[in-house]
């Protein structure tokens, strides 16, 4: 039987699942923000970012699992009850933000944890120098008691010093942290405002599930060509020695700010981005 308007569930089992991997994807690439400042640290920036794709790609695993339960999210809003369809939509909406604010959550538990990682992953340079190749290093992380060893790199989370990193803040570009708030928001409604869309034009779903690339590609572009030279060079920089180490890390804690921000505004673009999916695939149907 169809729920009816009085039945619809917002946090069911599906938007907590969705949540949960979401969250965890959002922390990794909270992290991921760290590579630079421990390749700087260690000035191996080419073999810190060789070390992480061996822990991102456990990340992107979720990807594939939640990808499909959030495409079925739009398919349940398709039924005979114009009343109980506009309930559903609204529901999914709903759904949307309590998943964007997953991404929140975490990277507020990314940015908690970007000490004690940045720690934990200067140190993995150091065994990976030894051993020499990734099989060694995971059965060396395999080891329980490597495991235990753990606490000793455990950090508390950032202190934020105002005068040093406002200082900092004097050396680094502001527009490029800027444009990190827009490339977080954008990627994180990519797939969630096609899936909006796809709800509210169920005759051109398919259609708008492919449009995705048309929200992440905006992201694509400022992060290529606006965000990731400006952050190479700083990277660089610190590590010939022409500017201090202590940039990299004032840039790295702006960038997870600038992340943070990002995903607040996420909330307030979502549907934006929507209606520019269902324009575009208006157009898409209306040329061929």
């Amino acid at each position: 039987m169809a729920p009816g308007p009085d039945t619809v569930v917002i946090a069911d089992r599906a938007v907590i699942v969705v949540a949960v991997l979401i969250g965890f994807m959002a922390m990794i690439d909270t992290l991921a923000l760290t590579i630079r400042t421990s390749g700087a640290i260690t000035r191996r920036l080419a073999t810190s970012l060789a070390l992480f794709n061996l822990i991102i790609v456990f990340a992107r695993l979720s990807n594939l699992i939640q990808a499909p339960i959030v495409g079925n999210m739009a398919d349940k809003t398709v039924v005979p009850d114009p009343v109980l369809q506009d309930t559903l939509i609204n529901a999914l909406l709903w759904k949307i933000h309590i998943i964007i604010l997953a991404t929140t959550i975490g990277t507020v538990i990314g940015a908690l944890l970007t000490p004690t990682f940045m720690r934990i992953f200067v140190r993995l340079i150091e065994v990976f120098e030894k051993v020499k190749t990734l099989p060694r290093l995971v059965v060396y992380l395999l080891n329980p008691r490597r495991w235990l060893k753990l606490p000793r790199y455990v950090a508390p989370p950032f202190s934020f010093r105002t005068e040093g990193y406002l200082k900092g803040l004097r050396r680094i570009p502001l527009d490029f942290i800027v444009f990190h708030i827009l490339v977080t928001a954008f990627y994180t409604v990519g797939v969630l405002s096609t899936i909006y869309a796809a709800a509210l034009e169920p005759s051109l779903r398919a259609t708008s599930v492919t449009l995705s690339g048309i929200v992440n590609g905006i992201a694509t572009l400022l992060l290529f060509i606006l965000v990731d030279p400006p952050a190479a060079m700083i990277t660089d920089q610190c590590i010939s020695g022409t500017r201090p180490v202590e940039d990299v890390k004032v840039m790295n804690t702006y960038l997870v700010i600038a992340r943070f921000l990002g995903t607040i505004l996420a909330q307030f673009i979502v549907v934006i981005m929507a209606y520019w999916v269902m324009l575009a695939a208006g157009w898409v149907n209306r040329i061929f």
